[in-house]
């Protein structure tokens, strides 16, 4: 009889493609073995193992597979529980992310941070200053899909100046953060490119990804382009 991990492993081995798995390695840098099975797949596992014992899919030894870890982050996204009882797991599931999509994908779908924001936004407090470049942009994914608003935007532009890891997708991720606030709050973005004081290299790439956004207007656009350094 095969174990539960061995279940979960010959699924996805039975839905994996050699074709996407070419293409999700040119655009997913991981050190882990990648199998190729697209997201949409593996959120419908994800759903139907939150469902039951969560738990001990969760505990099992991913094999250092990349389909195996980044499904244990869609889990915990999907799984029905109060965000600050989640946070440990999240955390140790932190420690085992080599890429970008193993943040993205399980935070997007993040619904429970909504319904506890106060404590999840102390965590974010305390994510932005790990020294650990996966857990900072988590922060920072959270921040740009949860906390655009009023209430934080201020918030937001202090801890947008304040990033101290140099790590690649701390960057990017960064200037993606102030790329959202300028879809939603165009006057206040607008004043904060006038006036900050990030590094050149992320006041430009977040004028850029400002820029190619269809979410700002062109009038807008032109005004920006301008605030390049």
């Amino acid at each position: 009889m095969k174990t539960l991990n061995q279940r979960i492993l010959s699924e996805l081995q039975l839905c994996s493609e050699e074709k996407y798995k070419i293409f999700n390695a040119k655009i997913v840098p991981t050190k882990q073995r990648m199998l190729g099975v697209r997201v949409p797949l593996l959120r419908k596992m994800a759903k139907k193992i939150s469902q039951g014992d969560s738990d001990a899919f969760i505990q099992l030894d991913k094999k250092y597979i990349y389909e195996m870890v980044l499904l244990e982050g869609i889990v915990l996204s999907y799984v029905n529980k109060p965000f600050k009882d989640l946070v440990l797991q999240l955390e140790t599931y932190l420690y085992k992310v080599d890429n970008w999509a193993q943040i993205d994908t399980p935070i997007l779908s993040f619904k429970t941070i909504l319904e506890d924001k106060v404590y999840a936004y102390e965590v974010v407090k305390r994510w932005l200053v790990s020294d650990r470049e996966y857990i900072v942009r988590a922060a920072l994914v959270i921040l740009l899909n949860y906390f655009v608003q009023e209430d934080y935007l201020d918030d937001i532009f202090k801890f947008s100046q304040e990033i101290k890891h140099d790590g690649y997708y701390v960057f990017m991720a960064n200037a993606w953060l102030i790329s959202v606030c300028m879809v939603k709050y165009p006057d206040e973005t607008i004043s904060f490119y006038k006036s900050n004081t990030l590094d050149k290299k992320t006041h430009n790439k977040a004028i850029q990804k400002s820029i190619e956004s269809f979410r700002v207007s062109k009038k807008n656009k032109l005004a920006i382009k301008k605030l390049k350094l």
